[in-house]
């Protein structure tokens, strides 16, 4: 009973091990396609030339998405020097959320970037092309070497410490986390930016009022609303925008986290090329 136990450990420690250098390694060959990528000389091998003109195509389109985001700026500011002082909200937030939506596709069309340089990183090491980077020589060593110690664990055991059964258990533990984060994102998070502009309606109703007697009164316990007193205009404005602001705000900083957390995890953490040693290996 020990002996497995020990060798379950250890296929667990293998495994986040394996990993971490699966993840190393798709980082070094993206490194790998964006050298090869920006060398004229390796770049009319034929082989590498069709990833290559997906690259070349996708660059123009991010170049496209910049050129158009910089025109929404300056259709704003073009607009605020035209307009009257009660539209420029709306055109501020026009221009946020057009840029919003830019972003988002520019982000996005990075994310098939970095897949294209990975592609292009993995054919051309299948050439012999970057094969002897230290990087990815390293860790591909490194991968060896978690496989035969793996093997060796799992020999006595038939080729697995754990039980037959727990790969399904595991599996359909997968499975039910993935529907409950489901069910989560779809009733939970739509209705955060209502939330939060519920909020700052109820904050403002209960911080501010546009009646000075309402502020007395309120000062001494009686009634309701606020004891901060501003114009009615203004009082109008906040009742309208700041909740408007706030259930954008979260709604930004959903997509943001959301976004964060799609993303491939070498993308969210680039590792540095000191990181790769012979010894960490």
């Amino acid at each position: 009973m020990l002996p497995r136990l020990q060798a379950q450990l250890h296929e667990v420690r293998l495994g986040l091990r394996r990993r971490q250098l699966q993840r190393r390694e798709r980082l070094a060959l993206r490194r790998l396609g964006e050298e090869i990528a920006r060398d004229s000389e390796r770049t009319g091998h034929e082989a590498l030339g069709g990833i290559i003109a997906e690259i070349d195509h996708a660059h123009r389109g991010l170049a496209a998405l910049a050129a158009e985001s910089d025109a929404s700026m300056e259709a704003d500011r073009t607009d605020l020097r035209r307009v009257a002082a009660w539209v420029k909200p709306v055109v501020v937030t026009r221009g946020v959320c057009t840029r919003l939506v830019l972003r988002h596709q520019r982000r996005a069309d990075r994310g098939r970037l970095g897949a294209r340089y990975e592609a292009l990183g993995e054919l051309a090491a299948r050439l012999g092309i970057g094969v002897a980077r230290p990087e990815l020589r390293h860790t591909r060593a490194g991968l060896g070497r978690v496989q035969t110690e793996l093997e060796r664990r799992r020999a006595p055991f038939g080729g697995a410490a754990h039980p037959a059964w727990t790969v399904r258990a595991g599996a359909e533990a997968v499975g039910l986390g993935r529907a409950i984060l489901s069910q989560l994102h779809a009733h939970l998070l739509p209705k955060a930016p209502a939330l939060a502009g519920m909020v700052a309606g109820w904050w403002i109703a209960n911080t501010f009022t546009d009646s000075p007697v309402r502020s007395v009164l309120r000062s001494v316990g009686i009634g309701r609303g606020g004891t901060h007193v501003v114009s009615g205009s203004t009082y109008k404005a906040m009742h309208f925008w700041l909740p408007l602001l706030a259930a954008a705000l979260c709604a930004y900083l959903g997509e943001r986290i959301a976004s964060y957390y799609r993303q491939p995890a070498g993308a969210r953490h680039p590792i540095a090329a000191a990181d790769f040693s012979p010894d960490d290996a």
